[in-house]
């Protein structure tokens, strides 16, 4: 009984930080001049209304139906974690000073990497160029096929635990992003075959280092940070999490594997920023496990990195 209590008020103990994150996200985003889109005010209320809700839910109270609750609750903090993540990473593109991508590609230069020969690399090969295209969007799919895994296999302690990583390694990721903002490899190489994609956040970019107030949109937000690359932290925390379901460990480590690296090419980062964003992962990990440790060094949370988590 002790022990559903601490997943309960772990879980409840997200909702609350996420509801901070929120209103502090609100607060940040105004006093740099943000203004909502139409339509995004009624949105924001909407997500602010259902969190309040959600703090007054049980899971556990729902009998055989706890994973289909639990699988709408972690997809519903899922989405907000994002969404804040990525308010966020605007705010810090906003403030921030000179691009780093110099700096980057130097890195690169330095490992005997260059973007320019892997990107022609994967373009002379259009079976290679499809298959990561497709890959590179796995971000999208593969959190809900880990919410579910978890949730229908009664490992809810991992499933919040994976959900507080994700935290961390958003919060990790934009802090970091701060001191090193970047166009990314298009842009410093004038791609002249740059991806919708690619234009779309180019521009938001291009509009968030000037000195314009900035509308947010909440329903067209996405990932602009570099420098580390938050694909790479979410192809080792998505592999981390479904851990412990052996049938699923060889799929979701060879899927996650690729969707890392397609963001050299599809996603236009340089290779460096694949370490930082593994370096974010394990760090949010090992921070987030300690937390649940009662004694414990550095290496045992290492070792421990692949443990399967008992529900």
């Amino acid at each position: 009984m002790r022990l559903l209590m601490d997943r309960q008020a772990f879980r409840d103990y997200l909702w609350l930080a996420s509801l901070g994150a929120v209103g502090l996200c609100i607060f940040a985003a105004m006093i740099s001049g943000f203004r909502l889109s139409a339509g995004s005010a009624t949105q924001l209320a909407s997500i602010v209304i259902v969190m309040i809700i959600s703090l007054g839910i049980r899971p556990d109270r729902f009998g055989r139906l706890q994973p289909v609750v639990q699988i709408v609750d972690a997809t519903l903090m899922f989405a907000v974690i994002g969404m804040v993540g990525a308010v966020a990473s605007y705010i810090a593109m906003h403030h921030s000073g000179l691009l780093m991508d110099q700096a980057l590609d130097r890195m690169d230069a330095l490992m005997g990497f260059r973007w320019p020969a892997i990107r022609a690399f994967v373009d002379a090969r259009p079976t290679l160029l499809a298959a990561l295209e497709n890959a590179y969007f796995l971000c999208f799919r593969i959190p809900l096929v880990v919410i579910v895994l978890l949730a229908l296999t009664g490992r809810s302690e991992r499933l919040y635990r994976f959900l507080a990583v994700y935290a961390v390694a958003l919060a990790l990721t934009v802090f970091v992003a701060f001191f090193f903002p970047a166009e990314a490899a298009f842009a410093f190489y004038e791609y002249q075959d740059v991806p919708n994609l690619g234009q779309h956040y180019g521009k938001i970019i291009a509009e968030l280092r000037s000195n314009r107030f900035y509308e947010v949109d909440l329903y067209d937000l996405g990932g602009i940070v570099t420098f580390p690359s938050f694909h790479a932290s979410m192809a080792v925390i998505f592999a981390w999490a479904a851990w412990p379901v052996r049938v699923a460990r060889v799929p979701m480590v060879l899927a996650n594997a690729v969707m890392g690296v397609s963001a050299v090419p599809i996603g236009g980062h340089y290779v460096v920023d694949l370490f930082g964003g593994t370096a974010v992962a394990i760090a949010s990990i090992l921070v987030v496990r300690r937390r649940s440790m009662s004694t414990s060094t550095v290496s045992d949370g290492l070792i421990d990195l692949l443990r399967p988590v008992n529900s």
